[in-house]
């Protein structure tokens, strides 16, 4: 290999609408360049049509007109030539034309690739320039930073199709088990250094095939079909092969990065390094083993590009300033490979801040002064409230739909084992779903802008059943009073609390990350019935943790992922360790039994897994819709997550000169929030 490796790194370690598959999608269109077409002209004659074994498909950029008549057609396997001289223009923001002037960046078209993706106008052609300011609730909340950087393979666009991305094209084999993915030719890391096939070599061969990194691919939800996991070929510089067992139609409609640079992060892997100086790494990094410091400071599954000034990203912006920062700084990729109809390269935002808060209040009054720019994470205030104020900050209120329900989340894995047979028992189940007044929590707590309704896919998703939506979500104390006693609940001497079949107190701790009038709601209602409730608040990061270990009793946590369940099936799986209905059980199946619990024989958890099994290895998106329809038969039968609202109103706050920003779309994490519009092409107007 001839790239550098970047070295600056020691410092800073211290602190369905779905498109048909199966078919070649071909690249977006390059920005009006200045074509000279020469055509080639080939003239067969014959006297007879000679069979041809192996007919091809050209395309050419248009047709071409032919004086002379030939007798008969023939198919033949060479392709007609057209020459090409294409001369590109490509426009850059000002602050990257200083560097190039200074001798600092090449010129824009040597940094864009052959063929960069062309984004749709939303609004408007837009303007460079401008710090794009946003806030962040602390380290564990990576994700706001993160949805409006990532790029995947392939997307989504607003109307839920999906486009070529980072990949240009794709091709799936006739059995449907191979796919072939053709990287952009020419595209680079944000240090100027290539970006191709041997970063994806490199994942294959130092992550993929590691068992310190990757212990059980075999387990790997999205990259294994019935515990045999993919493979993967590089054909050339610019595209590679992933082989399956069975054949996987459906991940065309899922979507994943490898954000692997070879060249970079070689440095911190025993296998590329020696070990001495691979500790001297680690003992910088202030931990004790490489795979600790590789987590953090370089996977993409981790904090890696957040937390890493250094690390190389494909991003619109890259990290300057990481947490725990007061203000985390993100500067422009000077090598971002997506351009807008007029070949101005993007994004228009030179800067992306974001600002800590602690308190909700604190950020409410930044958005009423006018100091967000645009942002839809953390939104919860009064609509009423931020309406009343929209001149005073200067903003407006766009308004999009929740993809998601909120939901308790009772875990059959928990400590308690005797609590633990009652989550895992529908009537106890059923009992918690009935005991709720979810009409007056929409009056009371959501204004009654939300819908009452269980954990289930959303209006506009192919899998909304309106039986699952509404079921058991009448409140009917009497009902769970009678479900209750029918398990041999019964209640104590004093007729306040029920005893659990150990002739304990029947209480049960609700975990979150906040308490609020909705959960002391639930709490009196469950009261009511017998079941006394404590009430826990932890932050997110001891919340994850708690789900990974399996203490939690009852999470709160909303099922999202709902408009396009197939896509983002986690939650729906198990595997969701912060909607612990599945606990260790999700954990055992993650990580191939090395971690977790084995659930029971009989337990439905099994059938989802091999529905799911058997969706991924469908030959077609109509058979994997099919297939995937007996999961959510599983889970309408079972209500193993208790909905309580969903579908409520989602407040995307705007300045009023922050444009190509609208409303009206579904908000839901797989397709990640205001990046649905392509953030890149946000712009200042004035």
């Amino acid at each position: 290999m001839s790239r550098k490796a970047g070295l600056s790194r020691r410092d800073f370690l211290r602190g369905a609408a779905m498109t048909a598959i199966g078919v070649t999608v071909a690249s977006c269109a390059q920005p009006t360049p200045q074509i000279v077409e020469k055509p080639v002209v080939q003239t067969v004659v014959v006297e007879k049509a000679i069979p041809v074994e192996k007919p091809v498909t050209v395309v050419v950029e248009k047709q071409v007109p032919v004086e002379k008549v030939v007798k008969e057609t023939i198919v033949v396997e060479k392709q007609v030539v057209v020459e090409k001289v294409v001369e590109r223009r490509y426009n850059e923001a000002p602050m990257l034309a200083a560097q190039v002037g200074a001798g600092k960046l090449p010129p824009v078209d040597e940094r864009l690739p052959e063929n960069p993706l062309v984004l749709p106008v939303i609004e408007q052609i837009g303007k460079y320039g401008g710090t794009w300011r946003r806030a962040y609730s602390g380290m564990s909340d990576r994700w706001g930073p993160t949805k409006i950087v990532e790029e995947y393979f392939w997307e989504y666009d607003p109307d839920l199709t999906i486009r070529p991305n980072v990949a240009s094209k794709w091709e799936l084999s006739s059995d449907a088990s191979e796919w072939t993915i053709y990287l952009r030719r020419g595209m680079k890391w944000s240090d100027g250094e290539p970006f191709d096939t041997d970063d994806i070599a490199f994942f294959r061969d130092a992550v993929w095939k590691n068992k310190t990194l990757t212990p059980a691919p075999e387990s790997d939800e999205l990259f294994s079909i019935d515990g045999k996991p993919m493979e993967i070929e590089i054909l050339d510089k610019w595209a590679f092969k992933l082989k399956f067992a069975k054949p996987y139609a459906m991940l065309g409609i899922r979507t994943w990065i490898w954000n692997y640079p070879e060249h970079y992060m070689k440095q911190y892997h025993p296998d590329y390094v020696s070990k001495e100086a691979l500790d001297k790494e680690v003992k910088a990094a202030g931990v004790e083993t490489w795979d600790q410091m590789w987590n953090h400071f370089c996977s993409s599954k981790k904090y890696g590009w957040w937390v890493n000034p250094d690390l190389p990203v494909i991003w619109p912006w890259k990290t300057t300033v990481p947490p725990p920062a007061e203000v985390i700084e993100m500067e422009r990729n000077p090598y971002f490979w997506q351009v807008d109809a007029q070949g101005n390269q993007l994004p228009y935002i030179d800067r992306v801040t974001h600002r800590l808060f602690n308190d909700y209040s604190v950020l409410q009054m930044w958005v009423m002064n006018g100091e967000i720019d645009c942002q839809m994470r953390h939104m919860y205030f009064d609509y009423t409230t931020m309406k009343e104020n929209e001149q005073r900050g200067d903003y407006r209120v766009l308004l999009w739909k929740q993809g998601s329900t909120l939901a308790l989340n009772p875990n059959p894995t928990c400590p308690d084992k005797v609590l633990g047979e009652l989550f895992g028992n529908v009537d106890f189940r059923h009992a918690m779903s009935v005991a709720i007044d979810r009409e007056e929590l929409n009056e009371m707590f959501g204004k009654g802008q939300y819908v009452p309704r269980q954990a289930c896919p959303v209006k506009g998703s192919p899998q909304y059943d309106p039986s699952w939506t509404y079921k058991w979500i009448e409140y009917d104390p009497a009902k769970a009073n009678e479900l209750l006693d029918g398990l041999g609940l019964k209640w104590d001497a004093a007729h306040k609390f029920r005893l659990r079949p150990d002739g304990q107190p029947l209480r049960v701790t609700i975990e979150s990350q906040s308490i609020n009038v909705m959960h002391e709601m639930i709490a009196r209602w469950f009261n009511d019935v017998g079941i006394d409730v404590a009430l826990s608040q932890v932050e997110r990061s001891l919340y994850e943790e708690h789900g990974q270990s399996g203490a939690i009793e009852i999470g709160t946590w909303s099922m999202d992922a709902a408009l396009l369940p197939m896509m983002a099936p986690n939650n729906w799986l198990g595997f969701s360790l912060e909607m612990p209905w599945a606990g260790l059980w999700g954990l055992w199946k993650m990580t191939g039994g090395t971690q977790g619990q084995e659930p029971p024989a009989n337990h439905p958890i099994r059938e989802i897994w091999q529905a799911w099994d058997d969706t991924k290895a469908s030959r077609s998106l109509k058979e994997a819709t099919e297939k995937f329809k007996k999961i959510m038969d599983i889970h309408r039968d079972n209500i193993f997550n208790i909905g309580i609202m969903g579908e409520g109103p989602v407040m995307l706050i705007a300045k009023n000169n922050f444009r190509n920003v609208v409303g009206g779309y579904v908000q839901d994490d797989p397709t990640r929030d205001e990046h649905l519009l392509k953030d890149a092409q946000f712009f200042f107007s004035g």
